[in-house]
């Protein structure tokens, strides 16, 4: 099998393991905003980069709100988490006072962002290397402003496919589709999937 690639039992196992985190991940933005948040299990996808725009293109995506964090460990990855900005706004305002206006939410919006990205995507990181046994280290959460046909994907020539989480975060019965991409080399790709036949091998699973 290539690294362009996933079998479903990979797919399934790296769903599952970051699902631990994405729990977590709710329950410390739950504390946060002092009411419940649901995050749905991720929905795990290998894609070229150029198939990244297409796939978010029919989900509301245009305008993005966009954190990203940059993780070195047995492999190195760029995380990156994506909500459509209006939907950002949506999130902001219900962490913040929900009375604020449009121009003093924008004023907190990259805060905010920057907050939970580094909830989610630490978190995500951090069950993978429980389960794997092994460390990673990350760098502090950077946010900017994109749309869907502009992604900064470009930037690591070497990357040949991205991991894509697609996540549903549900706040005060408003439901909203965010995603979580990893941009990672063909070498630290490669790598992921040895942690997760190695995690497959020892639960008896490969």
């Amino acid at each position: 099998m290539s690294v362009s690639e996933l079998t479903e039992l990979q797919r399934d196992a790296l769903g599952e393991l970051c699902n631990l985190g994405v729990g977590r991940a709710a329950h410390s933005l739950s504390q946060m905003v002092r009411d419940e948040i649901e995050l749905s299990a991720p929905i795990v996808n290998l894609v070229h980069p150029d198939a990244v725009a297409t796939l978010l293109l029919g989900s509301e995506f245009s305008q993005l709100s966009m954190v990203s964090i940059d993780f070195s460990g047995p492999f190195d990855a760029r995380s990156i988490l994506l909500f459509p900005e209006r939907n950002a706004l949506a999130i902001v305002s219900h962490m913040l006072d929900p009375d604020m206006t449009p121009e003093e939410l924008s004023e907190f919006e990259q805060e905010a962002m920057c907050e939970i990205g580094n909830i989610i995507l630490n978190a995500c990181i951090s069950a993978l290397a429980d389960e794997f046994g092994v460390q990673f280290h990350g760098g502090l959460p950077v946010h900017h402003y994109s749309d869907s046909r502009s992604l900064p994907l470009s930037e690591r020539i070497e990357t040949q496919r991205i991991l894509v989480l697609q996540i549903n975060l549900t706040m005060r019965q408003e439901r909203i589709q965010g995603h979580l991409l990893f941009l990672m080399s063909i070498s630290s790709l490669q790598s992921l999937i040895d942690c997760v036949d190695a995690y497959l091998a020892r639960h008896g699973m490969a």
